[in-house]
């Protein structure tokens, strides 16, 4: 088994008992992932009875990924001939009774009845920090996440505690990177006057895959939007409102936004949750978030879900005014929010990871004028939501 830099550290860190979570940061082919399987291999087959889980965020995208990897590289793990994979469940299992299993973000049975040893979240850039918290609290010795920091997420914040541990790796090193792999990262350095001549060079991706350091997007939407502390919103003296946008499996956001009556919206998280994953009703989430029923609550009305449970909301007594949604309404959302100040509170995590992932899509190099698909943006929906009603019914000219 070729053991590089990156798998020491990683297996000291395991083994040392100071660490909850190692977080393994870097840059593309760096060994993060292969060395963090070297690390449950031994793991199991030192320890009797060890279950060591590894998410993404589908259990498709985790076998097609991390399994693939694992199945490809464990010839070269020792004594491999004595481990059973049970290709219906997805796991492998020792003699010892120890067990690899692969799972996903998406299975909400799975995500809330989990109890483990060692959880590992490969590149889990959609997880919700609710998600992530689900495992934790049922994990009980170590949490392993690797990823690329592309741009910022709550990972970060779990970084900065106290049994928490950072490797930061990258490609070089991995002494076993393929040749034609390690030229095309380093083709994306600026520096290198041949590849600003061949239009390879790219800042952006140099950071990130390169160099494996955090950068920001050249194709974001939305910039320069400040933070306050919650008591500071909660103190200002304007009226709230709130915008819902619904999710089933995917979360359903909720804000508390306030109006300065000049240019300045104020937005505060409430809700980042799947319907799915709500013990009862929204209805309840909501009753349980004191939320006042008076309020107007501008909800999204773009399919049958949206409109069922806004009706649903109607209801039992709140305030539910529909957006208004048509051709175009999402680019002039964006639009009239690009006019406005905007400014949330600092513990929003999940509004400001979809603020600072939020793109244009790109074609070619160019940048188009309609947002990527399949970000995340629920929270950004209640902000554009919000803001677009406020501006429309009070007729500001912003």
């Amino acid at each position: 088994m070729q053991a590089t830099i990156v798998f020491e550290k990683i297996w000291d860190a395991i083994n040392s008992g100071k660490y909850k979570y190692i977080i393994n940061t870097g840059s593309s082919r760096s060994s993060k992932t292969h060395s963090i399987l070297q690390c449950h291999w031994l793991m199991c087959l030192k320890n009797q009875n060890t279950r060591v889980s590894i998410w993404r965020e589908t259990k498709a995208d985790c076998k097609m990924t991390i399994l693939a990897d694992l199945k490809k590289a464990v010839s070269t793990f020792p004594n491999n001939e004595s481990v059973v994979f049970n290709k219906t469940e997805s796991i492998y299992t020792f003699k010892n009774g120890s067990t690899i299993e692969f799972m996903g973000g998406d299975e909400e049975n799975r995500v809330h009845g989990f109890q483990g040893d060692i959880a590992h979240l490969n590149e889990p850039y959609k997880f919700s920090l609710d998600a992530f918290n689900q495992i934790d609290m049922r994990t009980s010795k170590v949490v392993i996440i690797d990823w690329n920091p592309k741009n910022r997420h709550w990972i970060e914040e779990i970084s900065k505690r106290d049994n928490a541990i950072v490797i930061h790796s990258t490609y070089k090193d991995n002494p076993f990177i393929p040749l034609e792999q390690k030229k095309k990262i380093e083709s994306y350095d600026p520096s290198n006057p041949y590849n600003v001549e061949q239009g390879t060079a790219d800042a952006y991706l140099h950071d990130v895959y390169a160099l494996g350091i955090k950068s920001e997007k050249p194709n974001r939407i939305f910039k320069n939007w400040k933070t306050i502390k919650e008591k500071e919103f909660y103190d200002l003296p304007y009226q709230s409102y709130y915008a819902t946008d619904f999710g089933l499996s995917a979360p359903t956001a909720n804000l508390e936004f306030k109006f300065d009556g000049d240019k300045t919206f104020f937005f505060h998280q409430r809700l980042y949750k799947p319907m799915n994953q709500m013990a009862g009703t929204l209805s309840t989430e909501f009753e349980n978030l004191n939320t006042i029923k008076s309020k107007e609550n501008v909800c999204d009305s773009g399919n049958e879900l949206n409109k069922s449970e806004g009706t649903k909301l109607k209801n039992s007594g709140y305030n539910i005014i529909f957006a208004e949604k048509g051709h175009g309404s999402i680019n002039a959302g964006i639009e009239t929010i690009q006019k406005c100040n905007i400014v949330y509170t600092d513990c929003s995590t999940e509004l400001e990871n979809e603020y600072e992932n939020y793109s244009w899509k790109m074609y070619q190099g160019i940048q188009m004028d309609v947002p990527e698909d399949n970000q995340n943006d629920h929270a950004l929906d209640c902000c554009r939501m919000g803001v677009s009603w406020y501006v429309k019914t009070r007729r500001l000219s912003i």
